[in-house]
């Protein structure tokens, strides 16, 4: 018998700020992000999950950073700079033996939580950005398979608070994660593709 879960690492008015900041820059020019991830206190992965903290951790996703408030970033100074918030997903012993999110420093996970509770922890990331950034300039729905990207077009790049299939788990699990995607870097992966790249660059 599966398990619901529903795994948050909540996104405030710090990191929000620290997101925006990040927003201004060329996405491309790794050395210079590199530089103001570092300014925020984020520390490399590697260095982060050596700490104590994480000693009795099961398992945690590989980045390049984690945040103070331990989200996993990934930026590679190609373009693109991502930052999931929350997951829903399942443990039956098929994928997932155990939650492996609880343990995780700042995360935290509720049993028997699903979908209302995924799409609001979503919402509530999405209304951040509202306030600060004005109505985005696209809120793209695919209900059939609960995916949403809500987007602005900023001066050099996209901003995104996207949901849904985690591609880890090869689309059994679904993720919520903010990505920053530069304009024109060829290969930042936009979430469905060459379409989803057009309508929100162009």
């Amino acid at each position: 018998m599966s398990e619901e879960y529903v795994a948050v690492c909540p996104v405030g008015e710090e990191l929000v700020d620290r997101i925006l900041g990040l927003a201004e820059l060329d996405l491309t020019d790794g050395d210079t992000v590199e530089a103001r991830i570092h300014e925020a206190g984020w520390p490399d992965w590697s260095d982060a999950v050596q700490g104590p903290e994480y000693e009795d951790t099961p398992d945690v996703p590989e980045a390049t950073h984690v945040t103070p408030q331990g989200h996993f970033v990934t930026a590679d100074g190609d373009g693109t700079l991502s930052l999931p918030f929350a997951y829903l997903y399942t443990v039956d012993g098929g994928l997932l033996d155990e939650d492996i999110w609880d343990p995780v420093p700042g995360w935290t996970s509720q049993e028997g939580a699903w979908r209302p509770e995924f799409d609001a922890h979503y919402a509530t990331v999405v209304q951040r950005f509202t306030d600060r950034l004005g109505p985005p300039n696209y809120d793209i729905r695919q209900p059939k398979y609960d995916t949403r990207y809500v987007s602005w077009r900023l001066e050099h790049n996209a901003l995104i608070v996207g949901q849904g299939p985690e591609p880890l788990s090869y689309h059994q699990f679904e993720d919520a994660h903010i990505l920053l995607l530069s304009r024109t870097a060829k290969d930042a992966p936009f979430g469905d593709g060459d379409e989803l790249r057009a309508l929100v660059t162009s």
